[in-house]
């Protein structure tokens, strides 16, 4: 049977338009053939419903253009191999989606401080011996110490987000040598990763001694800063980061918090001050995880929650159960406000400046 390509188009078109958000081909050019990562496959041009595309030589290049009306069906760039579009590839397999917060902790909390009451829970309850965070330096102001952490009062003491990275995986190695077997650690994509890395190689160390067992709780994160930078920053805008008590990003927004004031500027002018590998990572939410926690999505107060393997699920619906949590399940709009963001640091890749 000889397939009908053109049917084929109008149900793809109809799917698109049903599922999720369509992009015009404005779009895949802006983010893909000006910025030079298009592959020149033609998936663009031969998938066209209305024959808008065309494949233009220009300098023995294949350049998709186009040359007709665009219909924003959706389709060039849902389909091009180096878009990043399913909610799967963007923020990762999940049980289920929760806006949270912390009930009756005496903590410094982030958002909702669900993070903090997650550890709290398990060290109370001796699901885990030992948990694995950034805490801040007691010598240098907001400098991040990867610390381990024996009892549940511990942790709340090192609430808040610390916006530099941290060496977490080796302060997980240092516990697990020193006989903790059931640790929870806490990091964004890169300490998980590696973490992720340990339990899956065929020679990974946490793959080949049965004995150990580590909880992954991930943080959402754009980016992270130079301490220095950071420090520099601040001391220009006449803010000591000895006086800052908490700092955040919101809607676009780094806030730090004084005695004094509360100040705010566009994150995109610490752009300078990013570390340089956070430009190669495309993961906002942590998928390697088991519970992913962020203040995307959820509104002031909150922490928004993935919740993404059954060990994961144990701890969350435990938490809640004992009211040290309270939960709500997480709405569609919110997950695709997350996929967008999560999109934007996927695609802020390409926009690198390349050698040749």
């Amino acid at each position: 049977m000889t397939p009908d390509i053109d049917k084929s188009l109008e149900r793809s078109q109809h799917w698109l338009k049903q599922n999720i958000k369509r992009y015009a081909f404005k779009k895949l050019e802006r983010e893909i053939i000006k910025t030079g990562v298009c592959t020149e496959c033609g998936t663009c041009v031969a998938n066209c419903p209305v024959d808008a595309i065309s494949g233009i030589r220009e300098e023995n290049k294949y350049v998709p253009t186009l040359t007709g009306k665009c219909i924003a069906c959706g389709i060039c760039y849902e389909m091009c191999p180096r878009t990043v579009t399913l909610t799967e590839d963007l923020i990762g397999n999940y049980r289920s989606a929760w806006k949270a917060r912390s009930v009756d902790l005496d903590n410094n909390k982030q958002d909702g401080g669900v993070v903090s009451a997650l550890l709290y829970y398990a060290l109370k309850e001796e699901i885990i011996d030992a948990a694995v965070a950034a805490c801040h330096s007691k010598d240098t102001p907001w400098l991040p110490e990867a610390t381990t952490f024996l009892k549940p009062d511990e942790v709340l003491k090192c609430a808040g987000t610390i916006y530099t990275h941290a060496p977490i995986v080796g302060e997980l190695m240092s516990a697990l040598r020193v006989g903790h077997s059931a640790v929870a650690v806490v990091g964004t994509s890169c300490n998980l990763d590696g973490i992720t890395q340990l339990q899956e190689h065929p020679g990974g160390t946490l793959n080949t001694d049965l004995r150990s067992s580590v909880l992954k709780i991930g943080l959402f994160c754009m980016e992270s800063f130079d301490y220095n930078g950071l420090v520099d920053f601040l001391k220009t805008n006449d803010v000591d980061i000895g006086d800052v008590h908490r700092m955040a990003i919101a809607k676009g927004k780094f806030k730090v918090f004084t005695d004094e004031s509360e100040k705010e500027w566009p994150v995109s002018d610490l752009d300078s001050f990013a570390s340089t590998s956070c430009a190669y990572c495309h993961d906002l939410t942590t998928k390697q995880s088991d519970i992913s926690c962020g203040n995307i999505g959820s509104g002031s107060g909150w922490t928004t929650v993935l919740v993404r393997t059954e060990r994961g699920e144990h701890l969350f619906q435990e938490a809640a159960e004992s009211g040290i949590i309270e939960a709500e399940s997480l709405e569609a709009k919110p997950l695709q406000i997350i996929a967008n963001v999560a999109r934007s640091k996927a695609m802020r890749y390409y926009s690198m400046e390349r050698s040749h």
